[in-house]
């Protein structure tokens, strides 16, 4: 097969994250990799007007754009939810960054860099 063919033919990376919620329980949620162009575009939106990257709005909205109910085509957060998800817990938010991460093909498997204070997490899921 040619390379062309090939990546005509690929699909998305998804990968399923257990989370265990403080005071809800567990969790599943299905973080699915963005095409090239949904990457672009989510950087353009995240881009203040002084060029650089707003980088507590480049992870809320990399989770909204990549976290699905699993097995649907329904997203699990919406626009909407921006200030819920900063309000979340930390842990959970950054488990959904490092998976999202992770299906960008961005990092590492086990060692994630967050996009809110730039420290690598320990990320663990399960698939």
């Amino acid at each position: 097969m040619k390379i062309r063919d090939a990546f005509a033919k690929s699909e998305r990376t998804s990968e399923i994250v257990t989370i265990d919620l403080p005071g809800v329980g567990e969790i599943k949620v299905e973080v699915r990799s963005k095409t090239v162009e949904e990457q672009y575009a989510l950087i353009d939106k995240t881009r203040k007007p002084n060029g650089d990257i707003d980088g507590k709005l480049l992870a809320v909205e990399t989770i909204i754009s990549t976290a699905y109910e699993p097995g649907t085509e329904e997203r699990a957060f919406e626009n909407a939810d921006r200030d819920m998800l900063l309000d979340s817990d930390s842990s959970a938010f950054q488990l959904l960054l490092a998976a999202s991460n992770r299906a960008a093909g961005l990092q590492g498997e086990d060692e994630v860099v967050s996009d809110l204070d730039e420290t690598p997490v320990d990320a663990t899921s399960t698939s």
